[in-house]
């Protein structure tokens, strides 16, 4: 039996709501591609909001011509908390965690694909009360010491807004002297010798993996 014939006909005569979800599928498929190619080509999701002193050759910040125009602050908003919908059942708290990403991009120019990048790598399960075995509270893992000494309306370390304006405001001040992001998110971390944390060399690249990632499908969302 010829079964290239075989698949022909039975392909043929596939159902009508079996070819819309084939069709669906690779629809899906190419919107990844696409913006995996985007990614590849050096272009972050929020190419008006990143701060072009954190630009490294070849790093996730690296900044070329505005080709994709930032959507409003709103809608970059609503994108993060679609994809922090899928680490938690709880919509009102990935709604407050978007909202206070995205302000706290805006306000220290930080690409906000990169603070979830930090924030999922920190705790994936969104727990806004997390406390680390060495005592950082919060979904950025925020050391008590921090408390207090960055201008947040806060220094209570499990409000998901002061906690978030404290990591990004410690993410910030890192960046501004660290030669590459790579180098900036090992001083965040507190991973200097690697004596202190088993592999925290590899945190980086954790941080990176999960902004990419979220930058792919936030892309995606604006087909």
């Amino acid at each position: 039996m010829d079964h290239r014939t075989t698949r022909k006909t039975s392909f043929r005569f596939m159902s009508s709501s079996a070819t819309d979800r084939w069709q669906r599928s690779m629809r899906g498929v190419l919107q990844f591609v696409s913006a995996g190619a985007l990614l590849a080509a050096g272009i972050v999701y929020t190419v008006q909001t990143a701060h072009p002193r954190f630009g490294q050759p070849g790093e996730m910040m690296r900044l070329p011509g505005a080709v994709i125009q930032a959507p409003s602050i709103s809608e970059q908003a609503t994108r993060v908390a679609q994809v922090l919908r899928q680490y938690t059942k709880d919509g009102e708290t990935a709604n407050r965690i978007a909202g206070a990403v995205i302000d706290e991009s805006a306000r220290r120019k930080i690409d906000p694909a990169l603070l979830v990048g930090v924030l999922l790598t920190e705790d994936a399960t969104l727990d806004t009360m997390a406390k680390s075995n060495v005592g950082a509270r919060g979904l950025m893992q925020v050391m008590p010491l921090h408390s207090g000494k960055w201008g947040c309306n806060s220094s209570n370390l499990f409000s998901i807004e002061s906690n978030i304006c404290h990591g990004a405001s410690i993410l910030e001040d890192v960046m501004r002297t660290a030669p590459s992001t790579r180098v900036a998110l090992l001083r965040y971390n507190g991973c200097v010798h690697g004596s202190n944390t088993r592999n925290c060399h590899s945190y980086p690249d954790k941080v990176i993996r999960s902004a990419n990632r979220a930058s792919a499908e936030m892309l995606t969302m604006a087909d």
